[in-house]
């Protein structure tokens, strides 16, 4: 189990959209959420709200970024990244394509929604009917994947 993990917006908003804090549990002993993250998530009212409070002092712990690298990424990627390097967390949660390029440049691991539910498939905490499902939510939800990688994802899953 990874020890923590620090996020961006996005990345929460699918955990909670999807309802999968508690597959992120089986990876991860916390993730850790700038305050301009924090900020990002409650600036709109959503229905995902209630379960980001619920986890919010309990697995989702909110932390002050001391001094945010000059990116050029939005405010919440900024931030995660920063507290990542502040913190010398290693892992940084994001499933931004130019934030992961930017977090690996300087030294950090990436993860996202996909290798959340992946490792749980891995380790059979999740079947392979409940990891497709997980994955046409995401993308009903609004994630976009191309046909040509979904394809490839669904064959990569048939070894499990």
């Amino acid at each position: 189990m990874e020890k923590e993990v620090v996020s961006n917006t996005s990345s929460v908003i699918f955990l909670a959209k999807l309802d999968i804090f508690n597959l992120a549990k089986n990876i991860f002993s916390k993730i850790i959420i700038p305050t301009e993250v924090a900020d990002e998530l409650f600036k709109k009212n959503s229905p995902e709200n209630e379960r980001i409070k619920r986890e919010l002092n309990n697995f989702l712990i909110e932390k002050k970024v001391e001094k945010i690298k000059d990116l050029p990424l939005g405010g919440g990627e900024r931030a995660a990244i920063s507290l990542c390097l502040e913190r010398e967390i290693k892992m940084f949660l994001s499933d931004d394509k130019k934030a992961r390029v930017y977090a690996r440049s300087l030294g950090l691991r990436s993860i996202g929604i996909l290798g959340i539910i992946l490792i749980n498939l891995r380790d059979k905490k999740i079947s392979k009917k409940e990891f497709i499902r997980l994955l046409n939510e995401w993308i009903r939800k609004g994630y976009y994947i191309s046909p040509l990688l979904y394809a490839e994802i669904l064959k990569e899953i048939e070894e499990f």
